[in-house]
């Protein structure tokens, strides 16, 4: 890197995503220790909404953007998104081969960066009152509630359209 041209932001993005990397490069080989501060995470938020009795529009948000993640998660690879179902896509069906493992369009690592940062960042919000947006929660929970079904089964639709099921995942 040239540091007469690169402005200091550039440079500054760079020494911190190289960092960032090297710290997640380390997480790779410790699934367990992973997922572990992933559930600590989320028993600091659960704590955190239990003392304050507030923040739903944060777990809404919270909670669409893990169910986001693990529909990206168990999209098999190839498979075309669900916005260009309109379109006319060609694209080969699967070949249906039982000693063919199912590839998943995002690794389980990816997955896990997004679930932490997502957590990471409801856990800040419920230290502003700004986040702090009345609303009748059973009304929000029952959306929620309809949302999730609703894309499930969308999602279900346009994977069985192209051959796959939920069920393909759990082979190996």
């Amino acid at each position: 890197m040239n540091s007469e041209i690169d402005p200091v932001y550039t440079r500054l993005y760079h020494k911190y995503s190289m960092k960032y990397r090297r710290i997640i490069d380390k997480w790779i080989m410790h699934p367990g220790k992973r997922w572990a501060l992933c559930a600590l995470l989320l028993f600091f938020y659960f704590s955190r909404l239990v003392q304050t009795e507030s923040y739903f529009v944060v777990s809404y948000m919270l909670g669409i953007q893990i169910i986001q993640s693990l529909l990206r998660y168990f999209t098999p690879l190839g498979l075309p998104d669900i916005e260009d179902e309109d379109e006319d896509v060609n694209i080969q069906l699967p070949q249906h081969n039982d000693d063919r493992p199912l590839i998943r369009s995002m690794p389980e690592i990816q997955l896990w960066e997004q679930i932490v940062f997502a957590l990471f960042l409801s856990n800040f919000a419920t230290y502003f009152q700004i986040f702090d947006l009345p609303v009748y929660w059973p009304f929000l929970f029952s959306y929620f509630i309809l949302v999730m079904i609703i894309t499930f089964k969308k999602y279900l639709k346009h994977m069985q359209k192209y051959g796959y099921s939920w069920g393909d995942f759990s082979k190996r």
